[in-house]
């Protein structure tokens, strides 16, 4: 407290006898007591009450516009909390709804390998009829299954190739 605020006239007198030693123990001269040229007149008691009026007002609206002021710094930041949170929880549902389209589908192939081994189908049996030697070949398709009547023999190839198919490059 500054030696001259008016709240100190309403002070214990403990504190104010403490405060009188002190200032004798550090030099310091008495305080003059506060003098009006004047008396005070309703008027300007009408004015002071005013003043006083108008700074608690002021004081309080202050105060209020810090709070705003610290909710208009925080807006930023929230709304970037909240977007990614909208994000995360769009991303959480597309996980949900790959991993039950995954779940349907693994389900079914159970329920078709659960329903081949309950009816075994019997592998078809190959033929054993010769080749004839005049037709060549036929070129097998991926998915595609041979005719029932040829068979395919596998041709063993010798390892080292014929003399006919190679060329000299360099003479020597």
């Amino acid at each position: 407290m500054s030696w001259h605020d008016p709240a100190r006239s309403l002070e214990p007198e403990a504190d104010t006898a403490l405060r009188n030693e002190l200032r004798g123990l550090l030099g310091l001269p008495e305080p003059e007591p506060l003098r009006f040229e004047a008396e005070p007149t309703p008027e300007l008691i009408r004015l002071a009450d005013d003043l006083r009026r108008e700074a608690l007002r002021r004081n309080h609206t202050a105060r209020r516009r810090t709070s705003w002021m610290l909710v208009a710094a925080a807006l930023p930041f929230a709304l970037a909390l909240g977007g990614v949170g909208v994000w995360g929880i769009g991303q959480k549902h597309k996980a949900d709804e790959l991993a039950s389209t995954v779940a349907r589908e693994e389900a079914q192939i159970h329920q078709l390998a659960a329903a081949q081994q309950v009816q075994p189908q019997a592998p078809a049996a190959i033929p054993s009829v010769p080749v004839a030697k005049g037709r060549p070949a036929q070129v097998l398709l991926m998915g595609s299954r041979p005719k029932p009547k040829e068979l395919v023999i596998p041709v063993q190839r010798s390892a080292e190739p014929n003399a006919n198919d190679t060329e000299r490059v360099k003479a020597r």
